[in-house]
């Protein structure tokens, strides 16, 4: 800073000594003050000209100059600055570049997209995988270039479903598992992932489990026969009669098991469509529903709410096999004579919901989640209860495979509510609006 003073008074020196001689020497002031003055800014005036013309080419360090004075100070920032944003420009790129590799290293397909989406970026597998190319296909609309049906709707609107699977551009040997991901306001990403392997082994696993259950549904009947010829015999013991019922039971159990078994392979087999399924009325649904529970003595607390002009699409099996698991749920788990409530209502997002909601002892939080695993029971609500295990599994895929979303709440000693929302592209109404309560007992 001394420095600086020194020479801007070392400036301002020379500029009096100038002034005074030539006042001396012309004898006119008003003229040597002139001269002086203009100097002094030509002087200053040159050396910002040569301070903006460094900043004009961008504050390059190879071409920083030295400054004594006043402009210096402002030299030596700009210099600063522009080093330390050097610095992090540096650093930026590399991470940049870290991150492009690490990326592109994935064996997941990614595409950055505008809110257009237009293809901003992509990685070497998007070329495999979705046949898109960088920098080629860059600055294209995708729905441009990918042109499957199902995967238009789905980047359309995305909420409806999480994932979208279908064929490979390349190969319709590969199958290809998309989900779109929104960030940072209006971009999003596409991931593509390749699900081949995947899907053999789940198909190998469910054909492995259908045909060995349907190999065992024969000698089953056959083993069922027997003992009900057995029962038939006078002339048994009551040692002999109580271990025939005990197999019965046991045979019965296995037969439940097998059909669970044969219905999850069957839920299990593939996704359908926005479009796919047979129109079910909600009305006749229910009325099947009533039937399949006459084997059960109170079976009168169950009540139910719903509209006449309901209806759904989808495989009317299935979706009667998601409300009978609920529904027997609710009645083997319940606190006897308790009320259990069955309810069809459309939410605000014009969504069908099918829920029962019992008041039985209610089920744990560590249960919750892993109650729609197979032959998962859970360790209080559950004990000491027969059945296969495999029902609320049925009902998640089931759920799943119509696009449907399961839920389960509770609370121990509060009861539970079991929901399944179905999307709306599924739900159709007809113009009459009957609503109705009724008791599944009048079955």
């Amino acid at each position: 800073m001394s420095n600086i003073w020194s020479t801007e008074a070392s400036a301002l020196a020379i500029a009096a000594v100038v002034l005074a001689l030539l006042g001396f020497l012309t004898g006119n002031w008003f003229i040597a003050s002139l001269i002086t003055l203009g100097g002094y800014i030509a002087w200053l005036y040159r050396r910002l000209l040569k301070l903006e013309k460094w900043i004009r080419k961008g504050t390059r360090a190879s071409e920083v100059y030295e400054d004594n004075g006043f402009i210096g100070i402002i030299i030596r920032q700009l210099y600063q600055q522009k080093k330390t944003h050097n610095q992090r420009k540096r650093r930026t790129k590399q991470i940049l570049s870290r991150l492009n590799q690490n990326i592109s290293a994935l064996p997941d397909a990614t595409v950055l997209l505008d809110e257009e989406l237009r293809i901003e970026w992509c990685n070497e597998p998007a070329r495999y995988l979705l046949n898109l190319r960088s920098p080629q296909d860059l600055g294209y609309k995708i729905n441009n270039l990918l042109r499957d049906p199902g995967l238009l709707a789905y980047l359309e609107n995305p909420g409806e479903r999480e994932y979208i699977e279908l064929e490979s551009p390349l190969d319709p040997n590969i199958s290809i598992q998309v989900k779109k991901v929104s960030f940072g306001g209006n971009q999003s990403l596409l991931i593509a992932r390749n699900v081949s392997d995947q899907k053999q082994l789940q198909e190998s696993l469910k054909n492995f489990v259908a045909n060995a259950s349907h190999e065992l549904r024969s000698p089953l009947t056959v083993v069922l026969g027997h003992l009900e010829m057995l029962e038939a015999e006078g002339e048994i013991s009551a040692s002999g009669k109580r271990s025939l019922q005990t197999a019965q039971r046991q045979a019965e159990r296995m037969k439940e098991l097998i059909q669970g078994l044969l219905l999850l392979s069957q839920v299990e087999s593939y996704r359908l469509a926005p479009g796919e399924g047979d129109r079910i009325a909600i009305a006749d649904l229910m009325a099947a529903v009533g039937a399949a529970l006459g084997k059960y003595d109170d079976r009168d607390r169950v009540q139910t709410d719903y509209s006449d002009d309901l209806f759904l699409l989808g495989i009317n099996v299935e979706i009667e096999g998601i409300c009978i698991n609920l529904v027997e749920n609710a009645i083997k788990y319940s606190t006897p004579g308790k009320p259990i409530r069955v309810k069809w209502i459309e939410n605000s997002r014009a969504e069908y919901v099918f829920s029962v909601e019992d008041q039985g002892p209610g089920i744990d939080q560590e249960d919750i989640s892993k109650l729609t695993k197979r032959y998962y029971r859970g360790q209080k609500s559950r004990a000491g209860t027969t059945g296969s295990g495999l029902g609320l599994a049925i009902v998640q895929h089931a759920a799943n495979k119509h696009g449907a979303a399961f839920q389960i709440t509770s609370e121990p000693d509060n009861g539970s509510c079991f929901s399944v929302t179905f999307p709306s592209y599924r739900c159709l109404r007809e113009d009459r609006q009957i609503d109705r309560v009724i008791q599944l007992a009048d079955y």
